[in-house]
């Protein structure tokens, strides 16, 4: 043999026994490296783990409800937005007040009180809640309007309606106390008479034209109930005695805040029986009827605010606004 030939042989043979020493055994699952399936091993054994999209619900618009659609003068109606928070915002109404929403129930309220001497038409109600806008038209209706000539002796006009400081004082006042308001509801339940079961005689009813013996002229905003001097005046309903005064216009004074911008008014009593702070039930003895300041005679002048516009009270008596006129929309 060739030294050449033993060679290979030699190298051939210890290739073997290598082999064989170190057991090798090759399994047919595992994939040849650089085939198909191996890539395919590796290239998912790489890949990021996908996460599943997070699904976001989305945000309903506000909704919004109004308690009526037609409203009187000398009346109010109420709108409720639901989906929205209102907690600083206002707009302006088709009178050109400013109005806030109060939040109540899950939502929010306003009360858009229409004044007596606004002209009875069609009106655009409107406003913006960030990209959302809301249009309606609210029918504003007539009411009887009575007309009153009034006598009233000079000494009185002199000391009233023809004094300056006396009726400055009476509109700083006026304009003070008109707009306030809080979220609270002090009322409960039905506003009642404030006259109770005395007998009494409605002498001027709210929304009359008056004219006085002057040549002076107003729309009388609340009603004129005659009664004897000293007749109990008592609470239309549950509240906070916001003021208890004499002033030179209309006398001995209280108001009543019942919240949510409701407040009763009673002007010309010959006593207060209440304090301003006072917290006073429905039915409390607030004063006594008389005949202090611009007055011709003993009587309660007897009005209620809405905010901030006199609205006829007599409408309220029995009744109280109704805060879940929503509810009963919705079925």
């Amino acid at each position: 043999m060739k030294k050449s030939t033993r060679f290979i042989t030699a190298f051939i043979s210890l290739a073997i026994a290598i082999s064989s020493f170190s057991g090798c055994d090759f399994n047919e699952e595992v994939p040849a490296i650089g085939s198909e399936e191996s890539l395919s091993q590796s290239e998912s054994s790489s890949l990021p783990e996908i996460s599943e999209p997070e699904i976001t619900e989305p945000v309903p618009e506000p909704s919004v409800t109004l308690s009526s659609t037609e409203v009187s003068r000398g009346s109010f109606f109420m709108i409720r937005v639901e989906n929205a928070d209102l907690s600083d915002y206002s707009f302006v109404d088709f009178m050109d007040y400013e109005r806030e929403f109060i939040a109540t129930d899950g939502g929010w309220v306003c009360f858009v009180p229409v004044k007596m001497d606004t002209h009875p038409k069609s009106y655009d109600l409107s406003f913006r809640i960030g990209d959302f806008e809301y249009s309606e038209k609210i029918t504003v209706t007539d009411r009887n309007i009575n007309k009153q000539y009034l006598t009233v002796a000079p000494s009185t006009l002199e000391e009233t309606l023809e004094d300056d400081a006396v009726r400055a004082a009476f509109n700083d006042f006026f304009q003070k106390y008109r707009w306030y308001e809080t979220g609270v509801k002090f009322w409960e339940g039905e506003f009642v008479l404030p006259l109770g079961d005395y007998v009494y005689k409605e002498t001027t009813p709210y929304g009359t034209f008056r004219e006085f013996s002057n040549g002076a002229t107003e729309w009388h905003n609340a009603t004129d109930m005659a009664a004897k001097g000293g007749t109990p005046i008592y609470a239309t309903n549950s509240g906070v005695i916001l003021f208890a005064d004499y002033l030179g216009l209309t006398g001995n004074t209280v108001i009543i805040n019942h919240g949510m911008g409701v407040m009763s008014w009673h002007y010309h009593m010959s006593k207060l029986d209440v304090e301003t702070g006072d917290k006073v039930e429905k039915g409390e003895l607030i004063g006594r009827v008389g005949t202090t300041g611009l007055s011709t005679g003993n009587h309660l002048h007897f009005g209620i605010t809405v905010g901030g516009i006199f609205v006829d009270p007599m409408e309220m008596i029995g009744t109280e606004p109704d805060l879940d006129f929503w509810k009963e929309d919705a079925k």
